[in-house]
């Protein structure tokens, strides 16, 4: 199965944040979206990063509540990105290694949707239950017996 199967499935929509907002707007969308990360967006208008709830939190942890006032610049990670046309496996090797839940879709240099690690454990469940699906049908036929 493709990344871009994947964002056909779930939605190509992508929810971002820029570098100068505050954190606490990423804590806000976080919740009113009921998501776990967002794409951090540069000046440029170029993929900076990601931030998650992960960050939050450990923003919470050094800085104390005055961290929701900080930029999103101090706490966002670098992300690995991966592309429509590569696999889920190529995905979950990637998010094994680096060990990010997360990893945005770009082509073209445009960030094009956000592949989490539920989604990768999702689509590979549906794989391996089609699978399983095929191989009762082949036991059921008649030569099988």
């Amino acid at each position: 199965m493709l990344v871009s199967q994947i964002l056909t499935a779930k939605g190509d929509l992508v929810i971002s944040v820029a570098k100068s907002a505050p954190v606490f707007a990423v804590a806000k969308t976080l919740a009113d979206e009921r998501i776990g990360a967002l794409v951090v967006i540069g000046a440029d208008g170029h993929l900076a990063g990601v931030v998650s709830e992960r960050e939050v939190v450990g923003a919470l942890a050094r800085y104390g509540v005055g961290a929701l006032n900080r930029k999103v610049s101090d706490i966002l990670v670098a992300a690995t990105t991966i592309r429509p046309q590569d696999t889920v496996r190529q995905a979950m090797t990637v998010m094994t290694e680096r060990r990010a839940r997360h990893l945005p879709v770009v082509s073209d240099g445009q960030v094009v949707g956000l592949l989490s690690l539920g989604d990768v454990v999702k689509s590979r469940l549906s794989e391996k239950e089609a699978e399983n699906q095929v191989l009762q049908d082949i036991a059921r036929w008649p030569h099988a017996a």
